[in-house]
C-alpha cells in the first residue's frame, strides 16, 4: 500500500474500480487523483490493490484506504 498520509490532503477525487473474480474474490483497486502542484497537469497514483472475499470486506478495503486506517 502507498503512504496516503502525503497524497490524501491534495487528493481531487478518488476512482474505484470493483472486479468479480472467477474463483469468487473481488477485485478492489483504489486510485488518487490529484493535481501536480508544477504545471497544469493532472496525477494519478496507486492506494490499493487487493483482493477481497466479500462486498463487506471490499468496502473496508475502500475506507481503508481513503482514510488511511487499518
Amino acid at each position: 500500500m502507498v503512504d496516503t498520509a502525503s497524497i490524501r490532503t491534495a487528493v481531487e477525487f478518488y476512482s474505484i474500480e470493483l472486479t468479480q473474480c472467477a474463483d469468487g474474490t473481488i477485485y478492489v483497486s483504489l486510485t488518487a487523483t490529484t493535481v501536480d502542484e508544477e504545471g497544469p497537469q493532472l496525477l494519478i497514483q496507486d492506494i490499493v490493490s487487493e483482493c477481497a472475499m466479500s462486498i463487506k470486506d471490499a468496502l473496508a478495503v475502500i475506507k481503508q484506504g481513503v482514510t488511511g486506517t487499518r
